[in-house]
């Protein structure tokens, strides 16, 4: 199978995954800002890098949204998730063995949740109208968006890693499979 046909088959698999995790997330555990995206996000940006990094949780994002809904906010969401994404790629220098991927894939996480905070409160405090125009108002924001912070943030030190290493695992375990299939196919 030729490798750009393994990547998008795999950005299918992830975004498949990312949208119903995103929907069981919202709808069936219902804690806010408790999210799979980033997890996705940081995956594709690691595993499948270049465009598919940007794409797939693009993806997640739009078909998931299809049901769930957005608000003002979305182009914010949207590229916040995006260059999540992009973050990935900086993981694959970084993490070789699975002791490591868990340590840089949860760091990640922390890095993923700082910056959606930080980035996507600031437009909800420029489109919302919910908060004056000042310094003062963006503060207020921030403040009111913490225990959101805090979901996410312990969302991804659990949620990232556990993405990460089940990836880890079903790859070592497919490789190893294949290995196996191609031995018994050369012995005949």
């Amino acid at each position: 199978m030729k490798a750009i046909t393994k990547k998008i088959l795999s950005a299918i698999v992830l975004i498949a995954l990312g949208v119903g995790g995103r929907i069981f997330f919202v709808n069936y555990i219902g804690i806010p800002n408790l999210e799979v995206v980033s997890s996705f996000a940081l995956l594709s940006g690691f595993y499948l890098g270049g465009v598919f990094s940007f794409i797939v949780p693009l993806a997640i994002i739009f078909l998931s949204d299809l049901f769930i809904g957005n608000n003002a906010i979305l182009l914010f969401t949207w590229s916040a998730f995006g260059i999540i994404g992009l973050m990935g790629i900086a993981l694959r220098k970084k993490a070789t063995k699975l002791t490591r991927l868990l340590l840089w894939s949860g760091g990640a996480g922390v890095v993923a949740s700082c910056f959606f905070f930080l980035y996507t409160n600031f437009g909800w405090w420029v489109l919302s109208g919910m908060y004056p125009h000042t310094w003062g108002g963006l503060f207020a924001c921030y403040v009111n968006a913490l225990l959101f912070f805090r979901n996410n943030l312990l969302g991804n030190l659990v949620l990232v890693p556990l993405v990460f290493g089940v990836f880890f695992v079903v790859k070592n375990l497919n490789y190893k499979l294949i290995k196996k299939y191609d031995f018994i196919r050369q012995r005949h």
